[in-house]
């Protein structure tokens, strides 16, 4: 892999939907790191682990699951709010959900970045890339 900054978390209770994300990554020869968590808990103490490794927060694009156990998608977007600030900046977050109600998508649209549904297909994964994490596109 080549040298780079951008990284990606993937939030997701779903091991084969995180396992077909990083073969997609592979594939597309995509020059990023790749972070995981199974729940909202685990991505803001990932968050918090890569913003604090450098003295400038890197380009963290976080795909986020918003129905998963011990902390869901929506209370991760609620804690991410009060994260210092260039935490914030230095993250976009992309919902993908299969199902949620439409009381739960409007307020994931006022937290999050995009709402993508689930399941993701590997060209809407490098289109994603290709928008916010430029640099890391190679395919």
């Amino acid at each position: 892999m080549a040298d780079t900054d951008a990284t990606i978390l993937l939030v997701d209770d779903d091991e084969p939907t995180r396992l077909t994300m990083r073969r997609w990554l592979t594939q597309l020869n995509v020059q990023v790191h790749i972070l995981e968590a199974e729940d909202g808990e685990q991505a803001l103490a990932s968050v918090k682990a890569h913003c604090q490794a450098t003295t400038h927060p890197r380009s963290l694009l976080v795909l986020l699951d918003l129905n998963m156990p011990v902390m869901d998608g929506l209370t991760f977007l609620e804690h991410k709010a009060h994260l210092p600030r260039a935490y914030q900046e230095a993250m976009t977050v992309v919902v993908m959900s299969s199902s949620p109600s439409e009381a739960e998508l409007e307020k994931a649209r006022s937290l999050a970045t995009e709402i993508k549904r689930k399941p993701l297909d590997v060209h809407q994964l490098l289109k994603l890339i290709r928008d916010y994490l430029p640099d890391a596109a190679v395919a």
